[in-house]
């Protein structure tokens, strides 16, 4: 049986389990341009990584759109930092304004995604998280102190991305992402992550989570109990698949 043996499996197998449980339908889509002055539409409503949208998928969407405007919207809850850092390199190398509009969540991963747009605005309704990175591994003492400084390299670094956009200082993101903080759009405002938010008429979607998905995700982000939807049980043949590549 093929084991997932890379390096970064390391540090985002905890996430990609977490989130695979979130039931989210798998959505990577394009809207080409209508018009040359008009903006590509892509919708991130998905998990970051290999059980969700990779890099490599998510550069080859801009790579189909080409140079030009770009409308990114995002409901997400994470996932692969190393992927989520790669999408977010791409989108800041596009050729062309890129408008980020986060719609129901931009969580984890998902959150610095967003930080790469020349304009990000929320819906009303949505939410944006941020936390320290999670990482599982196995070994003796060596492996974990190793896999602790890499984790702390992590977070350092996007505490450091977080900071450049907010005008935050570094230590006080740092604050923020270890009390694992959710935001509502307002907050997100105020807080400088975003530069605006939308006309509640225009966006309709909700990110629902499965309870105790994360530490201090908001009771309004839940879904019901003793609820067995598709996706929930896409979410659960996605799991056993991740359990799969680790035997």
């Amino acid at each position: 049986m093929y084991r997932h043996n890379s390096p970064a499996a390391r540090f985002s197998n905890r996430v990609l389990l977490t989130c695979a449980q979130a039931g989210l339908p798998q959505t990577l889509d394009v809207r080409p341009r209508a018009a040359a002055d008009q903006p590509a539409v892509i919708y991130l409503y998905d998990e970051i990584g290999l059980w969700g949208v990779t890099a490599q998928d998510f550069t080859q969407i801009l790579v189909s759109v080409g140079p030009g405007p770009i409308e990114l919207h995002i409901n997400s809850p994470g996932g692969d930092v190393f992927d989520g850092l790669a999408i977010y390199a791409a989108l800041q190398a596009h050729n062309g304004p890129v408008s980020v509009v986060v719609d129901g969540l931009a969580a984890s991963a998902a959150s610095f995604i967003a930080l790469a747009g020349d304009t990000i605005s929320m819906a009303p309704n949505a939410f944006l998280m941020i936390h320290n990175a999670w990482g599982v591994v196995v070994g003796n003492q060596n492996d974990m102190t190793e896999t602790a400084a890499v984790l702390a390299k992590i977070d350092a670094q996007l505490a450091s991305l977080y900071a450049g956009k907010t005008g935050q200082t570094v230590p006080a993101i740092a604050n923020m992402m270890n009390a694992e903080t959710w935001f509502t759009a307002q907050e997100s405002k105020e807080a400088g992550f975003i530069d605006s938010i939308t006309d509640a008429s225009q966006n309709k979607a909700q990110m629902q989570l499965k309870a105790g998905m994360f530490t201090k995700q908001p009771t309004a982000q839940q879904k019901p109990k003793n609820t067995l939807s598709v996706p929930d049980i896409a979410a659960r043949r996605r799991i056993i698949q991740l359990a799969e590549a680790e035997v």
